[in-house]
């Protein structure tokens, strides 16, 4: 990812093998498709859709795809001659690491990533394109921060949500909906509160109902796994397993209840 000049934006396909070096200027990351890892000051993480990596000048990282991985660089001076935009880009890089954007902000950028792409030679278009992204990606760090302030979530509201369409694909647009809060607010709130993502707090109920079931119930694995609302039986046992440490069929054995 070494650039002799600063473009604005860059598409990058990343490489296989792993990568060390360090620049002069910030850099964003944000993921496209597929999965990377990267290494920001000891801090390790997955870079996927909508994952962004935050990379202060000068700061050494590393990186590497894990499958397929696309990523949007956006590359920007440590000095500006526009005060705003300065004044922007240093809240951005006050600090390193990673956070998550919402499905709204990721649409936004992938129509903005369509326009780069269609005018790869257009470098007004593509700086107009990083500015739009830095407004973005601040009412997201605002909307985060917010969210830091709001009271508590019900989780009966959330819970009840969830039971009743637990059979069913539940997104994080629709919880943060049942609570009225954008989606970034929420699930900034629901970490904190509740010690897990959304996605990791549903799996949680689908694996609770799925285990009730097992115990009770005459159903195959199959229509179980449907019931509790994983895409299939390979699924469904592989988060079993990896939440139970046992498998479906087994733990029906040692725990079934008979009338």
């Amino acid at each position: 990812m070494e650039i002799d000049w600063i473009s604005p934006t860059q598409i990058i396909m990343l490489p296989e093998e792993r990568e060390l070096h360090s620049h002069h200027y910030h850099q964003l990351v944000i993921g496209l498709k597929g999965q990377a890892e990267f290494e920001i000051n000891n801090n390790l993480s997955v870079i996927y859709a909508g994952k962004v990596a935050v990379i202060p000048a000068n700061q050494e990282h590393a990186f590497l795809s894990l499958y397929q991985s696309e990523i949007l660089v956006l590359n920007f001076p440590q000095f500006f001659t526009d005060d705003e935009l300065a004044s922007r880009v240093k809240k951005l890089f006050s600090k390193m690491g990673y956070y998550q954007l919402d499905s709204q902000i990721q649409h936004l950028i992938q129509l903005l990533v369509c326009e780069i792409q269609s005018n790869i030679d257009d470098h007004l278009l593509s700086r107009t394109c990083s500015n739009t992204i830095i407004s973005l990606l601040e009412r997201h760090l605002i909307d985060e921060n917010s969210a830091k302030k709001i009271k508590r979530l019900n989780p009966d509201v959330i819970d009840n949500f969830i039971t009743l369409h637990l059979g069913t694909k539940i997104t994080i647009a629709q919880l943060a909906s049942t609570v009225f809060l954008g989606e970034s607010q929420f699930y900034a709130i629901f970490k904190q509160e509740f010690g897990l993502t959304p996605h990791q707090y549903i799996v949680t109920k689908r694996i609770e109902y799925s285990k009730k079931l097992l115990r009770e119930s005459t159903l195959t694995v199959g229509e179980i796994a449907q019931q509790a609302g994983f895409a299939n039986q390979s699924a469904f046992s592989h988060a079993f397993m990896k939440k139970v440490g046992d498998s479906p069929s087994h733990y029906r054995n040692m725990n079934f209840i008979r009338n």
